[in-house]
């Protein structure tokens, strides 16, 4: 969901408070880590806390609870809640924050604002037994295979026969030792990052039920996929900046947004980064967008937008970044569907 490795430098993603090996059966989404939020946690008595912002960003020498951090942490630490953090790896991650942010702004055939990361593509043809299929094509999906575009779970199936000879030191899923098996098997194709590649083998090989597992790895020649900050797209159709301002705070349910721009002006292109980057307007500028879409915008970035003919809607920070984390919380949520783990979003 938020590949480590696509997080901005020195930023403190990741396992903040806690320990792996904790079971989970609460989890509680969040944007922030702020006191009512922790509260609300524990009221939830939630065994794991989601959030988007880190709650320690400087490392703590101490637990003194005079400390507001320390003591949010203290808390944290006594009722047995672990913190999870998705900062800007889940901003630049496919299906993260600014993905669902233009996704409901009806924003299209977006690519990133800025380039952070470029992975090459690779194919994973993996072959398996019949009754096995749809648990390895989701086991190797969630791990981060299969994706194109704004699709998930994105595969194809060839079936077959595949034949082998279980040898006296095998310990076969199917088959007798010494003697030739023939298995209805398929053919299990998906595109797979190089970045995912360890975690999407590791996952294929967790579901697999064989012991030994046939399969195929490439690098292909397509273009790589490219990871960064923000997004860049098109509305289906021009409109004006003053409509496509009532939309962006209908969309977002705010009771207002900031804008700076001529209202009459034609909008089409749109430039967008949840969150606060005000210091993005360049990128926008020189990715051709019309209008620019973030929160925590400074006076003098939307100044010089302007000047250079960039229209700026200031929707908020937390505003922008709330539709992300409903987003995964309603993810986690399908994902834990047949089991005992409950999920909630605070927000």
């Amino acid at each position: 969901m938020a590949p480590p490795e696509l997080a901005d430098e020195g930023d403190p993603i990741g396992l903040q408070v806690g320990s792996v090996q904790s079971a989970v059966r609460t989890i509680c989404v969040s944007v922030d880590t702020s006191p009512p939020v922790i509260d609300l946690a524990v009221e939830k008595k939630a065994d794991l806390l989601v959030a988007h912002h880190p709650l320690i960003y400087v490392p703590l020498k101490t637990l003194d609870e005079s400390d507001p951090t320390a003591r949010r942490v203290a808390k944290l630490v006594r009722s047995e809640t672990a913190l999870y953090v998705m900062h800007t790896n889940y901003d630049a991650a496919p299906g993260g924050t600014n993905d669902v942010l233009a996704r409901i702004l009806g924003v299209m055939d977006c690519r990133p604002l800025t380039v952070r990361r470029r992975d090459k593509l690779h194919k994973i043809a993996v072959f398996v037994p019949e009754e096995a299929v749809e648990d390895v094509m989701s086991a190797m999906a969630e791990a981060g295979a299969g994706r194109i575009g704004q699709y998930t779970h994105c595969s194809f199936r060839t079936p077959g026969t595949g034949t082998f000879v279980p040898l006296p030191a095998a310990q076969p899923y199917i088959g007798t030792s010494g003697k030739l098996e023939l298995v209805d098997e398929y053919r299990l194709e998906m595109i797979c990052a190089g970045s995912r590649l360890e975690n999407v083998i590791d996952a294929m090989v967790e579901a697999h039920p064989y012991d030994e597992i046939a399969r195929d790895i490439y690098e292909l020649a397509n273009e790589p996929v490219d990871y960064g900050c923000g997004r860049v797209g098109s509305l289906p159709e021009a409109t004006t900046l003053g409509h496509f301002a009532e939309l962006v705070r209908y969309s977002l349910n705010l009771s207002h947004a900031k804008l700076a721009g001529d209202v009459d002006m034609p909008v089409r292109k749109v430039a967008l980064c949840g969150g606060g980057a005000s210091s993005l307007f360049k990128e926008a500028v020189n990715a051709g967008a019309d209008v620019y879409i973030t929160g925590d915008t400074k006076h003098h970035d939307v100044l010089d937008a302007n000047a250079l003919g960039l229209a700026v809607i200031d929707a908020g920070h937390f505003e922008t970044e709330r539709p992300g984390m409903a987003a995964l919380a309603e993810r986690l949520a399908s994902i834990y569907t047949e089991s005992d783990v409950d999920v909630a979003f605070i927000q």
